[in-house]
């Protein structure tokens, strides 16, 4: 199955991130949400990925809490969202949605907590990872 590609140039990028900022405000689960991906510096995409930290106590709904996100957001910029909560995520893949777009913060000290954290333990794993990278492909 063929997926549909969309084009994003400059002006429409900024409106798709000031309406995705606008939706997630009005989200109280959210501590603080990145746009990450390609749609930050391509012109042509199949989805639009958004990274969402939530309130601990949120835990137990955070599936039912992305999809219901995504479908929204789905809606509201007319093309696919991911979401993807943050909270359990590997470290790699939080360390890359956090080089993202922060779209919004309800909560700058676990935001910062969370930089300082995830940044000091994948620097400190990240050549482990690119010799087991060399060493996986090197056969």
């Amino acid at each position: 199955m063929k997926r549909t590609q969309y084009q994003i140039q400059s002006q429409t990028r900024e409106t798709l991130t000031r309406r995705l900022a606008e939706e997630l405000e009005k989200e109280p689960t959210i501590r603080f949400g990145y746009l990450y991906g390609s749609v930050l510096d391509s012109d042509t995409v199949h989805d639009v990925d958004v990274g969402l930290y939530l309130r601990e106590s949120e835990a137990a709904t955070n599936a039912a809490t992305a999809v219901d996100l995504s479908n929204r957001l789905t809606a509201l910029v007319g093309m696919p969202v991911d979401v993807r909560v943050l909270n359990e995520a590997p470290l790699s893949f939080v360390y890359h949605v956090l080089r993202g777009r922060l779209l919004v913060c309800r909560d700058e000290e676990c935001l910062t907590e969370k930089l300082e954290d995830v940044a000091r333990r994948y620097l400190d794993l990240a050549p482990l990872l690119r010799q087991g990278t060399k060493d996986a492909f090197a056969a």
